[in-house]
């Protein structure tokens, strides 16, 4: 109980960030994590690989990937003058410079969250977290 107890209070300690630091973009907190990822993926994402690089469901990018494009922080490129999953979806000039800005916060609060930790053991802890986010991706998929 202990794990889910710490894990859920991490989510929702990072959350409340996320939230905080979306409004001042004028969006939601799910796109800041979108805007980071694109920014990692210069040449653009499909709304696919967008889902599985942030693991979030497909159908809620394709619902919400307009607010993005609208405030002009993407450009989706449309497939023989279609927009599908397959389009691939790329930052804009303001895209990037909120992305930078974006990523700098995360270091900032990585840096914050982090004070006081050996970097080894932090570097332990990221390997732990890593795996036991595979462990329970299986467990899902076994129960799927």
């Amino acid at each position: 109980m202990r794990f889910i107890s710490l894990i859920d209070g991490i989510h929702k300690g990072v959350q409340r960030i996320r939230v905080d630091n979306a409004a001042a973009f004028g969006i939601k907190s799910v796109h800041i994590l979108w805007i980071y990822e694109l920014l990692l993926h210069p040449e653009g994402l499909s709304a696919t690989e967008l889902a599985e690089a942030s693991h979030i469901d497909r159908s809620l990018i394709s619902r919400e990937i307009s607010v993005l494009e609208a405030n002009g922080f993407i450009e989706i490129k449309k497939q023989n003058g279609k927009r599908n999953y397959n389009s691939k979806l790329t930052l804009t000039e303001s895209g990037i410079e909120a992305a930078a800005k974006i990523k700098q916060l995360a270091m900032n609060f990585q840096t914050i969250i982090g004070k006081d930790i050996p970097e080894n053991d932090l570097a332990t802890f990221y390997n732990v977290l890593a795996k036991l986010y595979e462990n329970l991706e299986s467990l899902n998929e076994e129960k799927a």
